[in-house]
C-alpha cells in the first residue's frame, strides 16, 4: 500500500459547508501495509526483499520510490495491467491531527491473480532469505494457496516464518513458526471473550496447539503481549511511554521479531525486543521506523529521550509538524550541577522543546585532556534525560556541534553567558533561516572546573592533616 499525507494549516471553517478549510503546505509519501514492515526491517539494518501486489499506475511508482528511500533492497511488485495500487490519503493538520482519510482500494481478483504469480516465483524468492514475514492485510494477494505454499517451503528450508494474520479462520496459517494476532483477531479465532492474563494465555496455548505453531504471540496494546511456546507462557508488559499514534505498531512488532529470529535469537528475547520497539514507535505520529541503534539503547535501559542523530532529526521534524518550537543547546555536562540545571531550565522556557547536544567521551577528551570526562557519556546522557526540562539528548563526537545543529535546524540556539552570541558555533546558520540566538547568564561560582578544584584542595587538606 502507499500512504499519502497532505499536511496543511487549519484556520477557518468553509462558508460552503461545516468543514475545516485546509491550506496545504506539504505532501509526502511513505510505504504502507507490508511496505511498512519492509521499511521497518530496513531501518533495523536488514537487507530486505519485499514481494507483493501493486498496480501499474503513478501510485506504484511513488511506492517504489518510497521503498527505495526507506532502504528496502529488493522489490518484487506484480499486478496485471489496469490494476490499481492501494493508496490511503490522510489529510492532517500541522499538529498531525488527522482530519480525513480517503482510501483507494485495489482490485481483489487482480490481486488474487498476482498471488498466483508470486506462488510460481516462490522458490527463487526464498533462496536467499533467512526469515520470512507474511503480512496479511486481507486484500487478496496472500491467497490460501500462496500462504500454505510459503509456510511449507519455509519448513522445508528451516526458515522461520512469521505471520501477521487478518483471516478469521487461522487454519490457513497452520504450521507457521509464529503467529502474531492482536487481541481482537485472537478473540474472533477462538470465538469467546478473552480479556485477562489467564484467558489470553489459555487462548494462546489453544491456538498454538491447534495450528501446530512453534509459538503464538497475542499483542494486547496497553496490556503488553502474551507468548505461548512449548516451554510455557510468557507475559511481556507494555513499555510505558507517551502514546502519540498506534498506527503501524503491529508492523513494528513483526519486523523486530523477524530481525531477531532471522539472526538466531530465542523467541522470548525477540518478543521482549519487539515490545520495546513498539513502545518507541507509538511515541511518534504516523508509521515510525525504529532504528537499530535506537532499539539497542532502549534494550540497554537507556532513556528514550537519548536519540541517535538520525532519530533526533526525525524527532525535530515531528516537533515542527506539531507546531512546536525547538531550542538547542550543547555542552559536556561533566559532573551535572545546579548551574547546569539553571541554564537548562531557562533554555527550555525559550521554546516548546529542548534538545541537548552532548559531547561524547572522545570529544571531551579532545577538548579538556586525558583526565576528562569524570563521568562517562552514557551516565551523563541518562542524567540529562532524567531532567523534566530536557526533551531529547543526542551525543556527538566532533569538537563542535555544527553538524548536529544543521541536522536539527532549531528555532532557538542557546549557550551560557560566557559566550558572545556571534561566537556561538552554528549562530550564522540558525540566523540564515530566521532562527534566534540567545545567551543565558551563568550561576556565579558554579562550574565543573571549580568543583573539581575544590575537591582536589579538600583532598590535599585531608592528606596534610593526616600527616
Amino acid at each position: 500500500m502507499l500512504d499519502r499525507y497532505l499536511e496543511g494549516d487549519v484556520a477557518r471553517i468553509s462558508p460552503e459547508a461545516p468543514v475545516p478549510v485546509v491550506r496545504m503546505t506539504r505532501e509526502w509519501y511513505r510505504p504502507g501495509g507490508a511496505g511498512n514492515v519492509a521499511a521497518s526491517l530496513a531501518g533495523l539494518g536488514c537487507r530486505t526483499t519485499l514481494a507483493g501486489a501493486a498496480g501499474q499506475d503513478p501510485e506504484a511508482d511513488r511506492l517504489r520510490q518510497a521503498l527505495n528511500e526507506a532502504g528496502v533492497a529488493d522489490c518484487v511488485l506484480v499486478g496485471p495491467p489496469g490494476c490499481r495500487t492501494i493508496c490511503k490519503t490522510r489529510v492532517v493538520s500541522q499538529g498531525q491531527h488527522q482530519l480525513l482519510r480517503l482510501d483507494q482500494d485495489g482490485d481483489r481478483p487482480a490481486f488474487q491473480a498476482a498471488g498466483a504469480t508470486l506462488r510460481a516465483r516462490l522458490d527463487s524468492l526464498l533462496d536467499t532469505q533467512d526469515v520470512v514475514v507474511l503480512s496479511d492485510y486481507d486484500k487478496g494477494a496472500l491467497t490460501p494457496a500462496l500462504v500454505r505454499a510459503t509456510i511449507a517451503s519455509c519448513r522445508d528450508r528451516g526458515l522461520p516464518c512469521i505471520v501477521d494474520p487478518k483471516q478469521v479462520d487461522f487454519l490457513v496459517y497452520a504450521g507457521a513458526s509464529l503467529l502474531t494476532p492482536n487481541l481482537l483477531e485472537a478473540r474472533r479465532a477462538v470465538g469467546r471473550p478473552i480479556d485477562d492474563d489467564d484467558s489470553v494465555g489459555q487462548a494462546a496455548c489453544e491456538l498454538r496447539e491447534r495450528l501446530g505453531l512453534e509459538a503464538m504471540l497475542i499483542t494486547r496494546g496497553a496490556d503488553g503481549m502474551t507468548l505461548a511456546t512449548a516451554g510455557g507462557l510468557h507475559h511481556f508488559p507494555a513499555e510505558v511511554r507517551e502514546v502519540a499514534d498506534v498506527t503501524g505498531a503491529g508492523d513494528t512488532v513483526a519486523a523486530v521479531l523477524a530481525a531477531c529470529l532471522g539472526s538466531g535469537s530465542r523467541v522470548e528475547d525477540a518478543c521482549r525486543a519487539a515490545s520495546v520497539a513498539a513502545g518507541i514507535a507509538v511515541g511518534h505520529p504516523g508509521c515510525y521506523v525504529v532504528r537499530a541503534s535506537e532499539l539497542d539503547r532502549a534494550l540497554r535501559g537507556c532513556s528514550p529521550k537519548v536519540r541517535s542523530p538520525e532519530a533526533a532529526r526525525q524527532w525535530a521534524l515531528d516537533q515542527r509538524r506539531a507546531g512546536r518550537s525547538i531550542v538547542f543547546t550543547n555542552g559536556c555536562f561533566d559532573i551535572l550541577h545546579a548551574g547546569h540545571l539553571a541554564c537548562l531550565e531557562q533554555a527550555r522556557r525559550l521554546g516548546d522543546s529542548l534538545i541537548v547536544g552532548l559531547n561524547s567521551d572522545a570529544s571531551v577528551r579532545g577538548l579538556k585532556g586525558p583526565t576528562r570526562p569524570v563521568v562517562g557519556q552514557d551516565h551523563r546522557a541518562a542524567l540529562l534525560a532524567g531532567l523534566s526540562c530536557v526533551d531529547a539528548v543526542v551525543l556527538f563526537d566532533g569538537p563542535t556541534p555544527e553538524d548536529l545543529i544543521r541536522l536539527i535546524e532549531p528555532h532557538v540556539l542557546v549557550k551560557g553567558g560566557d559566550y558572545a552570541p556571534d561566537g556561538i558555533v552554528g549562530a550564522d546558520f540558525v540566523r540564515s533561516y530566521g532562527g534566534r540566538v540567545a545567551t543565558i547568564p551563568l550561576v556565579p561560582g558554579l562550574s565543573t572546573t571549580s568543583i573539581l578544584a575544590s575537591s582536589r584542595d579538600a583532598d590535599r587538606l585531608r592528606t596534610a592533616e593526616s600527616a
